[in-house]
Formats: structure tokens, sequence, C-alpha cells
């Protein structure tokens, strides 16, 4: 499970403290904000864009 964007979500916050979210998420700062520098590949945004065509059937 990539526990980033739980972190992500924390720093987007008013006061969001990354350091906290990091020792709580018990992953190294440095390490989140080398993943929160990634630039998404082809594969990636292709991915994402058919994830927003599916269409989930009603109940």
């Amino acid at each position: 499970m990539n526990v980033y964007p739980f972190v992500e979500a924390e720093k987007a916050e008013q006061d969001g403290n990354v350091a906290m979210a990091c020792v709580l998420l018990k992953v190294s700062r440095s390490a989140y904000y080398e993943w929160s520098k990634h630039i998404p590949s082809a594969r990636d945004l292709s991915d994402a864009e058919l994830g927003n065509r599916i269409e989930v059937p009603p109940n």
C-alpha cells in the first residue's frame, strides 16, 4: 500500500505536518519528497484516463 497520498493529504491541510505524518506512517520524509517529485509515465496517464472512462453499472 502506498502511504504517500495520505502524507500528501496531510500536507494539503491548512496546518499540515509532513514530518508528523511520516513518523506516524513510518516512512522517511526524504522518501515522501522523492515520491512527490515523480512525473507520471505515459502508461500511468493512460491508465488514469482509462479509469475515468470505465462506467460502473447502477445497482
